[in-house]
Order: C-alpha cells, then structure tokens, then sequence
C-alpha cells in the first residue's frame, strides 16, 4: 500500500489542527472560568457545521471554480454554503447543547432568530477561515516544491538532449580526412583515431556530469582543434591562449566547443586562404571570459546562422548560469568575434589551486 502513508499522514495533520482549534476556542471563551467542559460541548455542537463548511470549501468550491478561475461561481456557492451551513452551525447550538444540557435557556432563543443565524454565519467564516488559509498555504507550498522539481527534471532532460546534439558535419569530415590519411599517412591517420577516440570519450562520460574541471574542457578544445588543424593545414593560422588560475575552477561541460565550431562553420570553412582564428581563455579571480574571435569572408555578410550550436548553448547558459553570464557577439566586416563572460561562485571552484598560461598555435 505505497499510499497509505501519506493519506493518512494527511488525515492526522487535519484531526490535529481541529483538535488545536477547539482547544484554543474553549480556552479562549472560557478565560479560566472553571467552566471548560460546558464550553467543549458548545464547540463540538458547532462542529458539524464547521466541518462542512470548510470541507466543502477546500474539496469542491476551491479546486471547482476559484483554481479555474471562474469567480463569479465560486462567490455565489460560498455565500450559498456559507447561509446554510450557518443555519446548521446556529442549529447545532440550539438542539445538541442547549435542548439536553441547558434546556433553561431554551426559552430565550428560538431555532431561526435571523440575527443569530447572521451573527452565526459570521463567526463560523471567520473560525474556518484560518483553517481553510491554513491548508491553502500548506497546498502553496506543495505545489512550489512540486514545480521546483519540475523544473529541475525539465531542465536535466533539457540539458542532455541539448549536450546530446553533435555537429554531424565535424564528425563527417573528420572520418573523411582519416580515410584519405589511412594511406598517405599512417601516422597522422593514428594520430586522428586518437584525439576521436578522446573526444568521444569526453562526450560520453564527462559530458554527463554536471560540472567538469576546466582543464578537461580545454583538453576537449585541444583535441578538437588538433583534428580540425589536421584538416586545413596550411590554409589556417590558429592561436589558443589560455592564462589565469584554471586548476581548481570547475565549469559545465561541452559548453565553450559551440562558439568554435560557429567559426569553422560559418567563417574558416568558406574562407580559400589567409583564414586565422584567434582563442582566448581567461581566469581571474571570479570571472571566466571565454573570446572566440575568427576570420570570414568579406562577402558572407553575417557571420552566424541559426544552427543547433550557438542557440542550444544560449539556451544552457541560461540553465546553468542564470543571471551569471554575459554573451556578446561583435560581427565586423572581415572577422566574426564572440565574448562569453561567466560569473564564477564558490559552486564553481574545488580546493585545488595552481597557475598555468598555455598556449596553443599552428601556423602550418
């Protein structure tokens, strides 16, 4: 019975709150008159009516007509519950206490004395308000914690699909350059297999976890610009840089490849001769600035297309660093420039410190 437990946690915490409710009620009226248990007659002879009307209002009227925001109802129907259930509540009073405990005052009331059944109707909106508040706030609160793991599970399925998407052009090129290099050159052919077999292993595994060490996602970007090296050869003059504490800084993974694959694809790959791309990573002290700056043909305009890269790593910026990140793109007449500005917090850092300034450049 997997949900038996919360039914009837849910059940106590009700019979509970009555229970603390009439307590406080009998205390409340009796005021240490020594008259407690005529008082806890008076407030179970009204119960009845209080439990209809606040089970009513929170299983039928409430998730009926307010939830669904037809308010016009849900007014008219509480106003309607609230008439009868005050005629019960006065009711309740005048035959379940007065007739057998205190049948002297009988005389003095009468079943539907409009005033009292005014005055009822009141009182018993005010009593079985606070629980009905009560328990709304306590749905509140479920229903935010409810959409928070929602959010979480969205924004988890969310990230692997959009880690999951690889650019097919990069990985057809790349097995058609080890193809023609399988027979002119063995050992360039060995080299290509190996940095694949890396990057796929980056993909599959660290690119799984949430946060990876920065230094592994430079490796990535080694890796990835080695075989793109091995590619153009000659035709391209690559620069990466990278300077600034980066040994115990931690970031997402997979997510600063996009922006140099935005270069080859929309600038170094329509680009003859004379085609350059320029990499800079920087680590200060609660910054990470990322620049992607590349050469383009003067004549393809705008730089960029809406492919799968740049917007899925727009939408994971948004993800995992909200209000923590800044992406600027500068598209100029014959060069293309991104800047990603990511704000680091303690999350972003694991103990280990250290200093390096690497650079990484082919001129072939």
């Amino acid at each position: 019975m997997p949900h038996s437990q919360p039914i009837y946690r849910e059940v106590a915490i009700h019979v509970v709150a009555w229970l603390c409710y009439i307590n406080l009620q009998v205390l409340a009226v009796d005021q240490f008159g020594q008259q407690y248990t005529e008082h806890l007659l008076i407030a179970l002879s009204e119960l009845p009516a209080q439990l209809l009307f606040t089970y009513t209002t929170l299983y039928w009227l409430i998730p009926t007509y307010l939830l669904r925001l037809r308010y016009l109802y849900f007014s008219l129907l509480t106003l309607l519950v609230l008439a009868i259930c005050g005629v019960l509540y006065w009711l309740g009073y005048y035959y379940l206490f007065l007739a057998p405990f205190d049948p002297g005052k009988l005389e003095q009331e009468t079943p539907f004395d409009p005033s009292r059944l005014i005055l009822s109707s009141f009182y018993m909106l005010c009593t079985s308000g606070l629980l009905i508040a009560f328990h709304m706030i306590r749905y509140g609160f479920r229903q935010q914690r409810l959409n928070q793991q929602l959010i979480i599970a969205n924004q988890t399925v969310e990230l692997k699909s959009l880690k999951d998407q690889i650019n097919p052009h990069f990985l057809f090129n790349t097995l058609n350059n080890l193809y023609g290099l399988t027979s002119s050159n063995p050992e360039k052919a060995g080299e290509v297999v190996l940095r694949l077999s890396q990057l796929m292993q980056y993909m599959l595994y660290e690119g799984s976890q949430t946060r990876v060490p920065l230094r592994e996602e430079i490796g990535y970007l080694q890796n990835y610009l080695a075989l793109e090296r091995i590619r153009y050869g000659q035709e391209l003059h690559l620069a990466f840089h990278v300077s600034g504490d980066t040994a115990g800084v931690q970031v997402a993974p997979l997510l600063l490849l996009p922006f140099v694959e935005n270069a080859f694809k929309h600038g170094l790959s329509r680009q003859l001769s004379e085609a350059w791309l320029q990499i800079q990573l920087t680590v200060n002290q609660n910054e990470l600035i990322f620049k992607v700056e590349n050469s383009k043909p003067v004549s393809t305009g705008q730089a960029t297309s809406s492919g799968i890269g740049l917007p899925n790593v727009a939408k994971r910026l948004q993800l995992i660093y909200p209000d923590r990140h800044r992406l600027r793109q500068l598209d100029g007449v014959d060069s293309f420039l991104t800047t990603l500005t990511i704000e680091l917090t303690p999350i972003d850092f694991t103990p280990t410190k250290g200093h390096e300034n690497q650079v990484f450049t082919s001129r072939r």
